[in-house]
């Protein structure tokens, strides 16, 4: 789901049979992705998150607050790595310097930040946590090693690599950690990113100029 000026892609991911799933990367319109989740009658068991852009976290807190008024339960957020607490503690302050409008963007507190190599269990998705710095220090990507796709928000796109430029940013560790940590996975394995169209790590691998 395109979200914000920005077109973050927001995933709304789930078993079909059991009908629950998780949402990661909520940035904003919110009232889209509620649609989305009640559209498929989906139950929402966490909300994941890749990195601390406000654009990719924007409306987490809204949502956590609609889910859990919706479930009477908690709903945890989790993630991205602690390094990125910095961006999630900024968030409303980032979109206002941003000069874009995104309702019920607030700041965010995890329920608990991520590890690499951590693993987490749904009820029908499995997840391995995959620490990626570069884009941002805290970046992290979420792996389902049986159904073989990668949520890999700002890191890895088809064609090309997560912006750098910014004072906390690192491409040389981005590409390095790209090439050890994700083309080790597997050619098959599609790539579900926060921008754009998806793609394959084999096609990555082929064609991506940074990483040939």
């Amino acid at each position: 789901m395109p979200v914000t000026m920005l077109r973050q892609n927001c995933m709304l991911i789930w078993d079909q049979g059991l009908k629950k799933g998780i949402v990661s990367d909520p940035g904003g319109d919110l009232p889209l992705i509620i649609q989305a989740i009640e559209a498929d009658d989906i139950e929402i068991q966490a909300i994941l998150l890749t990195h601390g852009h406000f654009d990719h976290v924007g409306v987490t807190t809204a949502l956590q607050h609609y889910l859990q008024d919706k479930y009477q339960k908690e709903i945890p957020i989790l993630g991205p790595s602690q390094e990125d607490q910095f961006l999630l503690d900024k968030v409303q302050q980032d979109v206002l310097n941003f000069g874009t409008k995104i309702d019920n963007a607030q700041n965010v507190k995890p329920t608990r930040f991520l590890n690499d190599k951590e693993k987490l269990s749904f009820d029908g998705i499995n997840l391995e946590v995959l620490h990626v710095p570069g884009h941002t220090p805290g970046h992290i990507v979420f792996y389902e090693p049986k159904a073989r796709f990668m949520i890999t928000g700002d890191v890895l796109f088809k064609g090309t690599i997560g912006r750098a430029d910014f004072a906390y940013g690192n491409e040389g560790l981005l590409i390095k950690t790209i090439k050890e940590k994700l083309l080790p996975l597997g050619d098959d394995i599609y790539v579900l990113p926060g921008h754009g169209i998806g793609s394959t790590i084999g096609f990555e691998r082929l064609n991506n100029p940074f990483l040939i």
